[in-house]
């Protein structure tokens, strides 16, 4: 079923939470820090492992951020409903795999709930690093961070060995670190550079998933790398080369 009444309610709490930034842009580090905390509890709570909690916190803080970055009213409107969504999601697939832990669906719900975490978090750091006086290091900081830590939540449900899971999401985190110093000096802005660095951790990220479940081969190497780099140049052709901030 797609529809429990404890991940609704805690969606409708973050749907909440955001509206009101919104209507008292002063509050939001009140807001934020509400959300924060709920986030722990909640993904504790419906997941019963500590780990699930990973998302609903970062994805929060970085929704926050996203949405900070937004100045039309409908968009902002928009992209509320869109993240409440998918906050719902997350807590839902949670949900199910504290139940089982091979429920396909859940981890196919867990696996989105990441990758838009991830994009989130790489689009809303570089926006804030470009708008604001932010020293690189702390753009390379958040990177590293949520990255080894949202890289860690998933591939748990599919790794038992958590010194091997360890030890891959962090040497992930750091290659996306040593990716975000380059893309520094590109002339993109936030939703390009997000884009792209999504790309690149999907890249990353599938092949370590596949090696974890006995699927890597040189032929999906190669496949992953011929796609996602045609995407990539596809990105590229279509951007503004200029830092849209």
């Amino acid at each position: 079923m797609f529809l429990k009444l404890q991940p609704i309610i805690y969606s409708l709490f973050f749907l909440g939470g955001l509206e009101l930034i919104i209507l008292k842009p002063e509050w939001i580090f009140y807001i934020l820090a509400a959300l924060f905390f709920l986030a722990i509890f909640q993904g504790k709570k419906v997941g019963g492992k500590w780990f699930f909690s990973i998302l609903p916190v970062f994805f929060a803080l970085s929704s926050i951020a996203l949405l900070y970055l937004i100045s039309i009213h409908f968009e902002q409107q928009i992209f509320i409903i869109l993240v409440a969504l998918m906050y719902y999601l997350s807590l839902l697939g949670a949900y199910r795999l504290g139940q089982y832990d091979g429920d396909q669906t859940a981890k196919g719900m867990n696996v989105a709930a990441s990758l838009a975490t991830v994009f989130f978090t790489y689009a809303s750091t570089y926006g804030l690093y470009l708008n604001f006086d932010v020293p690189l290091y702390w753009l390379m900081l958040v990177y590293l961070l949520v990255t080894l830590l949202v890289s860690f939540q998933y591939f748990s449900i599919i790794e038992a060995d958590a010194k091997k899971v360890w030890t891959f999401s962090f040497l992930l985190a750091l290659v996306m670190v040593e990716m975000v110093w380059a893309m520094n000096f590109w002339p993109f802005g936030y939703l390009t550079t997000g884009v792209i660095a999504l790309i690149l951790y999907y890249i990353l990220w599938d092949l370590t998933q596949s090696y974890f479940l006995n699927l890597l081969s040189q032929k999906r190497v190669v496949a992953n790398l011929v796609f996602f780099s045609f995407l990539i140049v596809l990105v590229l052709l279509s951007a503004k080369w200029t830092p849209v901030i």
